[in-house]
This record gives C-alpha cells, structure tokens and sequence, in this order.
C-alpha cells in the first residue's frame, strides 16, 4: 500500500497531536513545575514521558515514510523485469499491446495493479499513448515516467521496435545495478552511525559516573559543603537529564543522516532514529545508570 500525501499529512498530524497530548501529562499532573534554576526537567520519569510522546509523534510517520520508500523501491526494481519481459515477448512476434496485456497478469510489484488498470483503459477504448501514460500519471515515479515514455516511443518506431526496447533493457538494468551497488557501498556507513550512538552513550555513562558522580558526591560532603570549593556543581540529576536529552537529540539526527546517506531521503532515516532513541531511553533506564 501506498500512503498517498494527504493521508501522509493526517498520520502526521495525528501522530504530533497525540505525541503532544502525552508531552503534556507531566505538565498537567503536576509531575512536572518550571524551576528557575533549572529549566530541564530532573525526574528520568518525567524525561521518559516526554521522550515517549516524541517516540509516538515520529514512530507512526516512521512506519508510514519507510512503507512509502519500499514501494517506491519496488517500482524501481520491476520496471527493468517488465521492460525484458515485454521485449522478450515482442521478439517471439507479438504486438506491444499484447506483450503489455500478457505482462499484466503477471506478479510486478506495485507495477501490475496499474499496468492491469492501462489494459483496461485501451481495451474501453483509449489510445495507446494515453493508457500507457496512465502508468506514469498514477505510479507518481520519475522511472515509471521513463518507462511510459519508453514504451510509447518504441510503439511509434515500427520497425526499430525491437532494438528500442533492447537499448531500454541495457539502460534500466544499468541504473538499477548502480543503484543496488550504491546501497550496497553506502551500508557500512549506517553501521557507523549506529556506532556513533552507543560511542556517545558510553562516553555519556563514563562522564556521569567516573567524573560527576564522584564530583558531586564531594560536593555535598560536610566538609566540602562548609568550605564553599565546590559550591558550583550542580545537581547529579541535572547532568543526567542534560546528557539523555543530548542523546536523544544525537540519536534523531543520527537517524536521518543514515536514510540520506544509505536510502537517499531523510524521511527514510525516521525508523533508523526510533530505533536509536528507543535504545537511548532504554540505556539511560537501565539499573545503575
């Protein structure tokens, strides 16, 4: 399935609203009071609240921004599959149509619906330009576009049919193996930034208890509080609220640094960002941090 933008837009105004409503909890039950001296909240019960409310308003888009980018990648690998078959029934003697109508029962991904729905058209009646386009206007893609245009232009050189459609195959089939090698390429760089996460939370978690936890403790000792020399360290919870939410922050643009580099599009990257942040949440909860 694909969510088209206007159901896009709802699930994410959906998703922000209620993701606000549970940013608001802490707020309205008084778990959470605006402190002069500090602004970020100290609970870790009130931090997790908030972050759960960001996890919801990004985590239904997330699904529906990666569904999205799946068909899409669907589209782009069956286009050069339908262009061989086609041209492949055209050698054997059928006509463009025919090869088009004996491709549409067959499995394409998310090509075959519209493909199925362009035979149809030209059988009511409708130019072969015009169904043919009707792939390209409904699939939304640039390849699908290509492919249209492919395929009329092929339909209108007569004789030179076959070695248009050949020239196509190579084409496609080209774009789509430097696309799969790209990806290929560009993985190793997701696993980078997953590492740089659990690098910052390791250097968070080493922070917190090699360096002010043992400086705080001084500072509330008797003898140290009477002497004034560490009267500017702040509360331990403090720091721990400062260095989560600096992780969380970390972890969203993590997230959408992996879709741009690996998947080309930041939307794509959503999921790479839950997956973060809920690491983060779980790793700040864990007993002992």
């Amino acid at each position: 399935m694909y969510f088209k933008r206007k159901l896009r837009i709802i699930v994410w105004a959906v998703s922000g609203l209620v993701g606000f409503l549970v940013i608001l909890i802490p707020i309205v039950t008084g778990l959470y009071v605006l402190d002069g001296q500090y602004i970020i909240p100290l609970s870790q019960r009130v931090n997790n609240t908030i972050a759960i409310g960001f996890l919801i308003a990004l985590g239904f888009p997330a699904v529906v921004e990666f569904n999205n980018y799946r068909w899409e990648r669907q589209v782009d690998k069956n286009i050069p599959r339908l262009l061989r078959d086609i041209t492949e029934a055209v050698r054997s003697g059928v006509t463009l149509p025919r090869a088009l109508e004996e491709a549409s029962q067959r499995n394409y991904g998310p090509i075959s619906k519209e493909l199925e729905h362009a035979i149809s058209t030209f059988n009511f009646g409708a130019s072969f330009e015009e169904s043919v386009m009707s792939i390209a206007r409904r699939l939304k893609q640039p390849s699908a576009l290509r492919f249209s245009t492919i395929l009329i232009e092929a339909h209108q050189t007569g004789g030179k049919l076959i070695d248009v459609l050949n020239a196509s195959v190579d084409l496609f089939s080209s774009l789509e193996e430097y696309k799969e090698e790209q990806y290929t390429n560009m993985k190793p760089y997701m696993m980078t930034v997953y590492l740089t996460t659990l690098v910052f939370l390791t250097m968070a978690f080493v922070i917190l208890h090699q360096f002010l936890g043992p400086l705080y403790a001084a500072s509330v000792g008797t003898k140290t509080k009477d002497s004034g020399l560490l009267s500017g360290v702040l509360d331990i919870n403090y720091y721990t609220s400062l260095l989560f939410w600096a992780s969380i922050i970390e972890s969203l643009f993590a997230g959408l640094v992996a879709g741009k580099i690996v998947d080309r599009t930041l939307s794509a990257g959503l999921r790479h960002s839950i997956i973060l942040m809920i690491v983060t949440i779980a790793f700040f909860n864990f007993p002992g941090i």
